[in-house]
């Protein structure tokens, strides 16, 4: 499983840690080679996996650190997942900024945006070029009955526009 919201950007402190909305099933070595880089996209990967997940040097522009670009199937789940991270931890993200260089990269001290301009334009083109799908509906339905909540990102797509871009 990875922490698709790396766990050491939080200090590996609860109820984060087990937070179902942002723990997804992965490969253990790919994980690993994912480390707790940010996501971002890569055009000249220094490590790319079967499935073409790749790790390098971010070509976003904003960013130039090492980062970690899922498949574009995922791109949007994930973009969903920090949105939604941002939104649940408001109370405590502000806090998260100085856990890691990586966090650091991502995070800019706030509560709200709580994340780097780079960061939340890449998210949103994440989340427009990958739309929620029936998977994520369903996985979205499923961790509500275990964990007595919900995306809203999942629910309501046209949350992201409002909350993150104002539109």
């Amino acid at each position: 499983r990875e922490h698709s919201f790396p766990k050491s950007w939080f200090a590996d402190a609860t109820p984060m840690y087990s937070d179902l909305f942002h723990i997804v099933p992965t490969d253990g070595y790919v994980n690993g080679k994912r480390s707790n880089y940010p996501y971002g996209e890569v055009t000249s990967p220094t490590w790319t996996s079967q499935n073409g997940s790749k790790l390098g040097l971010c070509s976003y522009s904003g960013y130039t650190g090492t980062v970690f670009e899922p498949i574009d199937e995922y791109k949007g789940d994930f973009a969903r997942n920090y949105f939604y991270m941002a939104t649940r931890y408001e109370n405590l993200i502000a806090n998260w900024e100085t856990n890691s260089t990586e966090s650091d990269a991502v995070l800019d001290g706030t509560s709200y945006p709580c994340f780097e301009t780079w960061f939340i334009n890449m998210l949103i083109e994440w989340d427009t070029n990958d739309p929620v799908s029936q998977k994520e509906i369903d996985r979205n339905d499923s961790i509500y009955t275990i964990q007595g909540n919900r995306n809203p990102y999942i629910d309501h797509p046209e949350y992201v526009g409002y909350v993150w871009s104002g539109e």
